[in-house]
């Protein structure tokens, strides 16, 4: 997820940027089911798993301190909030990686060839193209050859086969942002929109929430047209959300990948009318996410599941919402958006 930067100097409520001529534009204004988790484990979890990175060589003494700062054990502690302490521990310490990647991957200049060398080598150990691990190898690769396997323990075959495929799909995400800042290449909307369903993390990220319940999903429940569009839905109102707090950031930096820019480019929008375009698809998708809860529920029961099976279905429709929720919550608490130029508010919209 991305990062505005600490000097962004945006205003909260109704923002402006500097050099934009002034212009203001309106909040997200988004609606929430009085509903806040926190897995009650955080606190506990927290200092072990910081000191583990540490020792890893993932985090400096520097990165401890943002990650503190930006509450990226939060993070998983809002998005997987009833997972058992042992499980969050696995799931912070993928959390903590993804972050330190995340802004790995805004190297510019003479660093980006070596950030894309390091986002190869993640690549090789996830997919178990590569076996052994140099000495020397950077933390964010040996962090995945240490905990991707322990997953994956807990995982059937197909299930370990499409998160370790997800994670490397999201991987080379990030390689495709480097490349396409030195392009200043621009993605069409539709290309985007399939792109950013991977970029923004949640389909690994959605494949561990089966792992934080302990409810794996039956090949014929997670490949259904049903349960695709679930999380298509989720992965929208999660992404879309995230450019729309991270546009301060894009716009002062220079990105394409934002679906708010990608629109103004296409369609030769204002800013304004760009950002207000993309509160209108946000506010649909929202609108349709109970429709395709109860289509992969409808679906399931078509099934004739085993009780245990229908059960894990439950339990991951109730994950995919605690996940939608728990990354706004994420998103207003974290310091990693405190400049941000949009901010939701929460007060009766059901995810």
């Amino acid at each position: 997820m991305r990062r505005a930067p600490a000097n962004a100097g945006t205003e909260i409520a109704g923002w402006s940027i500097p050099g934009d001529g002034g212009q203001r534009f309106a909040p997200l204004q988004c609606k929430t089911r009085d509903l806040s988790l926190l897995n009650p484990g955080v606190a506990h979890v927290e200092p072990h798993v910081t000191a583990w990175a540490q020792e890893v060589g993932l985090l400096s003494a520097e990165a401890v301190e943002q990650a503190h700062r930006e509450r990226h054990i939060a993070f998983a502690g809002r998005v997987w909030p009833w997972a058992p302490p042992e499980r969050l521990a696995e799931l912070s310490r993928l959390a903590l990686w993804m972050f330190a990647v995340d802004d790995r991957s805004d190297a510019r200049g003479d660093d980006s060839d070596a950030v894309d060398t390091e986002l190869q080598a993640m690549t090789r150990i996830v997919t178990c193209t590569q076996d052994v691990v140099p000495e020397k190898a950077p933390g964010t690769v040996r962090v995945l050859a240490e905990v991707v396997p322990r997953l994956a323990d807990h995982m059937s075959p197909a299930w370990s086969d499409r998160f370790r495929q997800h994670l490397a799909e999201w991987i080379d995400t990030n390689r495709d942002m480097i490349r396409r800042r030195v392009e200043r290449s621009v993605p069409t909307p539709h290309a985007y929109v399939a792109w950013r369903r991977v970029s923004g993390a949640v389909g690994w990220c959605f494949d561990l929430t089966e792992y934080a319940q302990d409810a794996e999903l039956t090949e014929p429940v997670w490949s259904s047209p049903a349960c695709r569009q679930l999380r298509d839905t989720a992965a929208d109102i999660i992404c879309w959300t995230n450019d729309l707090y991270s546009l301060g950031k894009e716009l002062r930096t220079g990105e394409t990948t934002n679906l708010v820019l990608i629109l103004q480019h296409h369609h030769h929008l204002t800013l304004q009318d760009a950002v207000n375009e993309v509160h209108r698809r946000l506010s649909l998708r929202i609108t349709e996410l109970p429709a395709a809860v109860v289509s992969l529920q409808t679906t399931a029961l078509a099934m004739k599941l085993t009780v245990q099976e229908q059960a894990a279905v439950d339990r991951y429709v109730d994950g995919i919402r605690a996940w939608a929720r728990g990354f706004l919550e994420y998103s207003q608490e974290s310091a990693r958006y405190a400049e941000a130029p949009v901010t939701p508010t929460t007060a009766g919209l059901r995810l």
